[in-house]
């Protein structure tokens, strides 16, 4: 448990996999992808499949200096055809770039979005009325991590949109005090593993981040609040 800032690491964009599908990326830079990709077959699939999509984009434009009169001739419903056909391609890559970036939420927007949710959970005095789309049945909270053990208990639960694409599901708990917790849990795609929690501390807020099994967790409260640094442990096996 150490309340360090997490150091800078590797970060793939775009335009990064869109020059490396392409083969124009520069040798250092593609290097850095291949080293990153190594550790990510997940992600080196998905990288593959882009550059597949590439290939089919030019595939669907033969060179012009092959084309003989009667392909230049070719009727309209041939052009309506390869017109779907791009259509199809733009929305894959569409489709690839959201998986790959569109959920790759910032440290900054995750945090930011954890104080949001604790201020609201802490404003709310009866979580199952429904308002700001808190749910709280036994149903909405059974996968709800176990957290009784450290005293606190799940009472709301709702689903927070954090962008375009991105999505993270939130939970409300509050202590025997009453003293309100927020567990944000997000896709963590492009997240390097980090098990061990680490602490923020950003005014009377406290919040405690890790990543695991493909997602990204931060678990929010006031500083003081009873139970949340053992709440982080329990979660990840400290």
């Amino acid at each position: 448990m150490s309340i360090a800032k997490p150091p800078s690491e590797f970060r793939l964009s775009e335009s990064d996999v869109q020059a490396y599908a392409d083969g124009m990326l520069d040798p250092k830079r593609a290097a850095s992808v291949q080293s990153y990709l190594k550790d990510r077959p997940d992600e080196a699939q998905r990288v593959a499949f882009y550059g597949r999509i590439n290939q089919q984009m030019q595939n669907a434009f033969p060179d012009p200096a092959d084309e003989t009169l009667s392909s230049r001739s070719a009727p309209r419903k041939s052009k309506r055809r390869i017109t779907h056909v791009l259509i199809a391609i733009a929305a894959a890559l569409a489709l690839v770039a959201g998986g790959l970036f569109a959920f790759d939420i910032s440290d900054s927007a995750l945090d930011n979005a954890s104080m949001m949710a604790l201020e609201q959970a802490i404003a709310a005095q009866d979580m199952a009325t429904g308002a700001s789309a808190y749910v709280s049945s036994a149903k909405a909270l059974a996968d709800a991590p176990n957290l009784y053990v450290v005293g606190f208990h799940p009472v709301a639960r709702r689903e927070m949109s954090l962008g375009l694409f991105a999505s993270a599901t939130e939970y409300v708990y509050r202590n025997a005090m009453g003293e309100a917790a927020v567990l944000l849990v997000a896709p963590g795609i492009m997240a390097k593993p980090q098990p061990q929690w680490k602490a923020n501390r950003v005014g009377e807020t406290r919040l405690l981040a890790w990543t695991s099994g493909g997602k990204r967790y931060v678990l929010a409260g006031r500083a003081n609040t009873r139970g949340l640094m053992r709440a982080a442990d329990l979660m990840t096996g400290n």
